[in-house]
């Protein structure tokens, strides 16, 4: 856990800033190659990538403070009732991924409508999505670095140990599971990797995807959605950090997993239907 990198006088760089901005500029970078290998205008990704960027970045936050509104922020231990002007200390962490998701969604979904006559929205859309994960990855190592999102207990080979003064070690101190002397927490499933690998993979295979069959609109909506749905309900389950209140029994994460699983089998059926109907057709 390196959550800062290094301090020059009031300048501090936190290692969760940095795998956001090199996921942004990595993301920014293919984007404009993808798009001219598959002859989109490179020129649109710098609209796209602020939409998505600003939306994203706002709804995440707002989401977070939302849900932990009343529970001690960083080393002072307030709220953000007792101390809002926290809620823009971007630096310390504290996204949401799916408040980022929808807002960035329903950002770059409202920019596809106003130009629908030039292109379908889903087209669009299908070319947004695939650097989605890719963002994702780096985020994911940016928290591992941080200490936060982190799982429970294991002793598998996986296992991960994060020092004192860590959030894990905090949670684990403050279950009794170990000493407030201890010099590391006990091992924990290293969650925040383990998504950011999936991540990886998800990009490559949508990245192929779309390259292949940029015809069946909602294709690679309908697999990020089937497929980061299924990742992080799933490791939801091996998380152990405090993430809000539970809704019918799961987490806010859970719920919205469901949701997105639900969706994605509505694109893939669209895309498959219309793929098919204009096969026959020809």
């Amino acid at each position: 856990m390196h959550s800062e990198l290094f301090a020059i006088g009031g300048f501090q760089l936190h290692a969760y800033g940095l795998m956001l901005a090199i996921g942004f500029v990595l993301c920014y970078v293919l984007a404009r190659r993808l798009a001219r290998l598959t002859g989109r205008d490179p020129g649109e990704v710098d609209t796209l990538i602020m939409v998505a960027a600003v939306c994203g970045i706002l709804g995440a936050r707002l989401v977070y403070v939302l849900q932990f509104w009343h529970e001690p922020q960083g080393q002072a231990g307030l709220s953000f009732a007792e101390a809002p002007m926290q809620a823009f200390q971007l630096w310390q962490g504290g996204l949401v991924y799916y408040g980022g998701f929808i807002a960035a969604s329903l950002g770059i979904l409202a920019y596809g409508l106003m130009r629908r006559r030039r292109e379908p929205v889903r087209a669009l859309l299908d070319y947004c999505v695939v650097f989605v994960p890719l963002g994702q990855a780096f985020g994911r190592v940016g928290c591992f670095f941080h200490g936060c999102c982190y799982g429970g207990r294991t002793d598998a080979p996986l296992g991960v140990c994060f020092p004192a003064g860590s959030p894990a070690w905090q949670g684990q101190v403050g279950a009794g599971l170990i000493s407030p002397y201890a010099a590391h927490a006990l091992p924990v499933w290293p969650t925040q990797l383990i998504e950011a690998a999936g991540c990886a993979l998800l990009f490559g295979a949508l990245w192929w995807a779309y390259k292949r069959r940029r015809g069946c609109l909602g294709l690679c909506c309908g697999l990020y959605a089937m497929a980061y749905g299924a990742l992080r309900f799933v490791g939801e389950c091996l998380r152990d950090d405090p993430r809000g209140e539970l809704l019918f029994g799961l987490t806010f994460s859970q719920n919205v997993s469901l949701a997105l699983l639900a969706l994605g089998l509505g694109f893939l059926w669209f895309a498959f239907r219309e793929s098919k109907h204009g096969t026959e057709h020809r």
